[in-house]
């Protein structure tokens, strides 16, 4: 594991990745706090994440998502973290540099396909046309069926997965696996005995 200011891990990936379930595992196991990028936006601007995306839209979430970046470091800046960062964070350079000098930049890189069925899976459309339970990025680009979405999200997903391994110090390839199988691989990646 590549040493910084303060050994902390950051960790990046597409939506459903694990980000948020390998991260409280790897911060109970180091003793150390675990903060959620997204839940820190809540805590500053005082409304859901998704919320504000939907209501505000990208320009100001990327404002509040810097934010929220900046006041983890300020914060937590010279304490040994584990930080899980929203699933768009590779399209924000500022809320990046912000968390740069925290640590080790860690890509949780699942498998396209899988990452994509986990979102479809939940992704309904109602007998009006619109759909429950896209992401809103998706839906900024109007589309009119689910296969439609599912191509958006393979688009979307093969472009970020070059930004996340141009970015990360770390790649670890997350398996459609137990939880319990890809916490042995992350760790093992960050040599952390």
């Amino acid at each position: 594991m590549s040493e910084s200011m303060n050994n902390s891990i950051v960790l990046m990936g597409c939506k459903h990745c694990g980000k948020t379930t390998q991260g409280k595992l790897l911060a109970k196991k180091l003793g150390v706090d675990f903060i959620d990028t997204d839940d820190e936006i809540g805590r500053i601007r005082g409304i859901d994440f998704r919320t504000l995306y939907k209501t505000k839209g990208v320009a100001e979430f990327t404002l509040a998502e810097e934010e929220a970046c900046r006041s983890i470091m300020k914060e937590f800046g010279n304490s040994q973290i584990v930080v899980s960062t929203g699933g768009g964070i590779c399209d924000n350079p500022p809320a990046l540099q912000a968390l740069r000098d925290c640590g080790t930049f860690v890509f949780l890189k699942l498998d396209i396909k899988h990452s994509v069925s986990r979102i479809m899976a939940k992704i309904q459309q109602t007998e009006t046309g619109s759909f429950i339970n896209a992401p809103a990025y998706v839906l900024n680009e109007n589309p009119t069926s689910l296969s439609q979405i599912q191509d958006i999200l393979m688009k979307k997903y093969r472009d970020r997965y070059q930004q996340y391994q141009a970015i990360a110090d770390v790649v670890v390839d997350i398996k459609n696996a137990p939880i319990e199988e890809n916490f042995r691989t992350l760790i093992d990646a960050l040599d952390i005995k």
